[in-house]
């Protein structure tokens, strides 16, 4: 092929080459436009706006139908319904699976100063009645999300819970993110048999039973939550099933503990009973939580086997239960195995101005019995309490209790109660 051959053949191929990109571009451009503008035209309901549906948000409307409405809606679409700025009264509802409830409530914690009349949230879901065991009713749903909602139980009825979730089966992998839920006269949230949960960055308070009851709920992230004045625990699980309970439902239930949940970086504080009281439960990991004056142990476990309690705060635990046995402690532990307690710091804070504090509680930082494959090292147990650093009632085999260091308070008993004056004793127990 000579020299004008092969020009002629390179002009050719440039020509075919040229027009095919522009055809090529030409129906990529149109393709383009044509899905956008389908996809402006088509009505895929992601976000359902309650009002939409006729919801008020006034509070005092009804506004049960218009959410049950919605999420009608919502399981067509796997849709999520969002809630402006509003209070929405209902009467209790089941949530169904995949459905999201979206709203930015922006709650904070408590008004104080009187400045704050929104301290509970903007956007809030609110019980119009009590009779039933949830105002949101998760039973077997999986997939489902509760974000950015107060929940407010009005303390109606009895032992109703804020959300409740139970599987049939199936791991569920619920989850409730950024919720402030108060008022129920049961727990704020109840995962009976729940498996597969997360609850995160939540204000759970003022609830007539536990912040959270996890009994029989398994495999489970509670992270960054706020679990404060319950009347019960802040988290709780029974380790036994209620007197009363049929037995179709012992046997549906199998375990009465609670199992592989992590619980990291919560504040459980000012509880009526205890801060996280556990019973027949394993493979626990408690850890970087601060545990701050509740009116029992920080942390009670028993009949429990392989938990981690690391590197968490306590903090004058056992306010007010002077005559009440061993409730006046930090930590108890009894009759567990394979469980560590370590790298953790207990303070008594005597002298703290903020309740009456009548005795010089709590007495007894550690309190340990029938333990088995146990270690209890490198505590930092600087005041931790005014009796004794480790109480051990004994019966451990093949248990290691040791490294924890414990300075005493110097209480001085006086006819006007106690007062704190400098450290007493030091000791490596």
């Amino acid at each position: 092929m000579n020299r004008f051959q092969l020009l002629s053949l390179f002009t050719i191929l440039s020509f075919i080459s040229i027009n095919t990109k522009s055809n090529a571009t030409s129906f990529g451009e149109k393709y383009y436009q044509t899905s956008n503008q389908d996809i402006l035209n088509e009505n895929t309901d992601i976000f359902l706006n309650i009002k939409d549906f006729g919801a008020v948000g006034d509070g005092k409307t009804d506004d049960t139908k218009a959410l049950l409405a919605a999420i009608k809606k919502a399981e067509k679409t796997e849709g999520t319904i969002y809630f402006p700025h509003g209070n929405y009264a209902i009467h209790p509802i089941k949530v169904p699976s995949h459905v999201t409830l979206l709203g930015y409530s922006a709650w904070s914690y408590e008004n104080k100063d009187k400045k704050d009349k929104d301290f509970e949230g903007k956007t809030t879901i609110s019980a119009l009645s009590g009779n039933a065991r949830a105002l949101l009713d998760l039973g077997d749903s999986r997939g489902t999300r509760i974000l950015g909602l107060t929940l407010d139980g009005k303390n109606l009825g009895k032992s109703m819970h804020g959300v409740y979730a139970r599987n049939a089966g199936c791991e569920q992998y619920i989850c409730i993110e950024d919720c402030r839920i108060n008022h129920f006269t049961g727990s704020g949230i109840r995962l009976e048999r729940c498996w597969v949960f997360s609850v995160r960055k939540c204000l759970i308070m003022f609830n007539g039973e536990h912040g959270i009851d996890a009994t029989s709920g398994y495999d489970g992230w509670i992270i960054d939550c706020q679990l404060t004045a319950n009347e019960g625990n802040g988290l709780f699980a029974r380790g036994s099933a209620p007197e009363d309970m049929p037995q179709e439902e012992k046997n549906a239930l199998r375990f009465f503990g609670t199992a592989s949940i992590m619980v990291t970086a919560n504040r459980v504080e000012w509880n009526k009973t205890g801060g996280i009281v556990l019973s027949g439960s394993n493979s626990m990991q408690i850890t970087g939580c601060s545990i701050d004056h509740n009116f029992g142990p920080g942390i009670e476990l028993k009949n429990s086997t392989a938990n981690t309690i690391t590197g968490n705060v306590f903090r004058s635990n056992g306010v007010e239960r002077e005559d009440d046995g061993d409730m006046c402690s930090q930590i108890i532990l009894k009759n567990c195995k394979g469980t560590s307690i370590t790298g953790n710091s207990l303070w008594g804070w005597f002298g703290r101005k903020e309740a009456k504090f009548s005795a010089p509680y709590p007495y007894y930082g550690i309190i340990i019995k029938d333990l088995e494959g146990c270690v209890i090292s490198q505590n930092a147990m600087y005041h931790s309490s005014s009796k004794a650093g480790v109480l051990d009632y004994g019966g451990n085999s093949n248990t290691i209790i040791s490294h924890n260091a414990y300075v005493q308070p110097n209480i001085e008993i006086t006819e006007n109660g106690w007062v704190l004056k400098d450290k007493k004793t030091e000791t490596n127990q």
